[in-house]
């Protein structure tokens, strides 16, 4: 890195640290900004935290490994987010919510509630930390710093200005990050691009003859064939096999991508957090709507230099010299490893400032959500003390979620089979399915659920989960059961349990 580049991430941080701190001006509530917050910054924030440093570097990867399955999984959630605007939105603003675990403790209880807010605090520690691990992972590459440094020194300037400006600051700042690294992820694109011969045309050509523009898989209609019983029932199982235990078939891919919305944008604080700060459910519901769809083209660029970094790097693709552009020892670090050999300073700097806004747009309101939860659902301070509460438990998060992340330094992601973009979905799929299932209890059964059923809903969800995040731990090659499916499969055991009958009296 020159100092130019130094210069360029340095202004960065400091004026980042400034909005957070003139945020504090407004001096309204840190939990939901007095909900005064327009639907057009809250959809900014919205894409800006979920664009975090996984879909920087993970999605590259994906797309430099393998092709662009990844859409289905945008587009089904695009589908699910839907749903969620037109179903839970309104009604969260209804019942004048400040987190949605409160919908549970208004339909069956306060432990309830309680239990939903664990579970959230667990989740979301485990997946921002992996998110703050990837961004390490790159900070790391650029800098020669350790990773545990990187890591530190990330948290530590999200947490100064979350804890002085509140949820007003990290919308504000995130608005500003989500320019920021689209910005550098189109400035790279072009530098890409300018060093393939052909440009955009020879790599499109190319990568359709090597299969890496393909999008739907449909691995059940090609497994089965054949005409006795025998050969048709064991094609069959094949077919269940194969669409189990793809994570990039179709039919995985939407399914798991409408359940991970529902989870995600209907059930996590740390997503629904800025929506409940919109001025009503209705620009708030718009904000969610129009996130899915405007997902799409943004993940769409990020595969494409995934792609461009393919086509720099095999000799296959005939797009550069032989031996130019030696591929990358750790595929993993493919995007930071092109841009510390081969873009110029200031552009370095540039993609670096991206990646750091990635990072810190997800970490800043995790910390924020977390602390929000623990002060509302756990803690159930009085409102004249939530705002000293508040500032204490952000630290405290922001020590959590840092420590999560440098337990992910040591951790052997090769065991698991998943790319990083998998890594970071499937972490908060642990306990999303059993959290959904009860919002489903509450929201489908009207007649039906009670405190103890949804709690042992939700924990016998969250286990079923976490056995199938375990599962390289216990089988040979990659999952049984792929990571889309997970969520649904927690939701349902999830719910059969938590709308079990109410006993006489109840």
């Amino acid at each position: 890195m020159r100092p130019l580049d130094w210069g360029v991430l340095v202004a960065y941080a400091a004026l980042v640290l400034l909005i957070g701190w003139r945020a504090r001006r407004h001096g309204d509530d840190p939990l939901l900004a007095g909900r005064s917050i327009p639907a057009w910054a809250a959809l900014c924030s919205l894409i800006a935290t979920e664009l975090s440093a996984a879909t920087f570097i993970g999605v590259p990867h994906a797309a430099y490994l393998g092709d662009w399955s990844y859409l289905q999984l945008v587009i089904g959630s695009a589908l699910g987010r839907l749903a969620v605007a037109s179903w839970m939105i309104g009604l969260y603003h209804r019942l004048d919510l400040v987190t949605v675990y409160g919908l549970l403790g208004r339909r069956f209880g306060r432990k309830s509630q309680r239990c939903a807010a664990w579970l959230f605090l667990v989740g979301r520690v485990l997946a921002s930390g992996v998110r703050l691990f990837i961004a390490a992972l790159a900070f790391a590459t650029v800098t020669g710093a350790s990773v545990e440094l990187a890591i530190v020194a990330t948290g530590v300037i999200a947490t100064t200005y979350t804890r002085v400006g509140g949820i007003r600051a990290v919308i504000a700042t995130d608005v500003l990050q989500g320019a920021v690294f689209l910005i550098a992820a189109l400035v790279t694109l072009v530098a890409l691009l300018g060093l393939l011969d052909g440009g955009a045309p020879a790599l499109l050509a190319a990568a359709g003859a090597a299969g890496k523009t393909a999008i739907v898989h449909l691995p059940v209609l090609s497994d089965i064939s054949g005409t006795s019983a025998d050969a048709v029932w064991g094609q069959l199982g094949a077919g269940l096999r194969a669409l189990l235990g793809r994570a990039d078939s179709l039919p995985a891919a939407l399914v798991g991508g409408v359940f991970l919305a529902l989870a995600a944008q209907g059930t996590d604080q740390d997503l629904v957090q800025r929506l409940l700060a919109t001025r009503d459910g209705r620009g708030g519901a718009r904000a969610m709507a129009a996130s899915g769809f405007a997902s799409i083209p943004v993940v769409l660029l990020f595969l494409l230099l995934g792609t461009c970094l393919w086509g720099l790097h095999d000799p296959s693709a005939a797009l550069t010299p032989a031996g130019a552009f030696p591929a990358p020892v750790d595929d993993k670090r493919v995007l930071p490893e092109f841009a510390l050999l081969y873009l110029p300073a200031g552009l370095r700097g540039l993609l670096f400032a991206g990646l750091f806004a990635a990072a810190m747009s997800s970490l800043d309101s995790a910390i924020n959500a977390l602390a929000t939860s623990w002060v509302v659902d756990l803690r159930e301070a009085p409102v004249a003390r939530r705002e000293a509460v508040l500032g204490r438990a952000t630290l405290v998060f922001s020590a959590l979620l840092i420590t999560a992340a440098l337990l992910f330094v040591r951790y052997e992601q090769q065991t698991t089979g998943l790319s990083l973009v998998e890594l970071a979905l499937s972490a908060m799929s642990v306990v999303y399915g059993g959290l959904l299932g009860g919002f489903l209890t509450a929201l489908l059964t009207p007649t039906r659920g009670r405190d103890g059923s949804v709690r042992a809903g939700m924990l016998v969800g969250a286990a079923v989960g976490l056995a199938l995040f375990l599962q390289p731990l216990w089988t040979d090659g990659p999952p049984a059961i792929a990571w889309p499916w997970w969520i649904p499969i927690g939701a349902l055991v999830s719910l059969s349990i938590g709308a079990l009958p109410r006993r006489a009296g109840q």
